[in-house]
């Protein structure tokens, strides 16, 4: 059985960037959030949303954008 080293051990939640780690990564790799992404990102802390909640509003909105185009 192969052993990983303390420390690295994969959580049973899993782990949630913050919105100021995620937009410095996104800095780094060039990635920028376009107008709808943004409105939908203040709209969700503005009804301070659970990440699960969040993660199903950004699933639904690209699923939604991929059915439209």
């Amino acid at each position: 059985m192969k052993k990983t080293p303390k420390g690295l051990k994969p959580s049973g939640s899993g782990h949630v960037l913050g919105q100021r780690t995620f937009a410095a990564i996104t800095a780094v790799e060039g990635i920028s959030l376009n107008a709808a992404s943004r409105k939908r990102l203040a709209d969700m802390n503005k009804r301070k949303l659970s990440p699960d909640d969040q993660r199903t509003e950004v699933i639904r909105a690209y699923r939604d954008a991929k059915s439209r185009g």
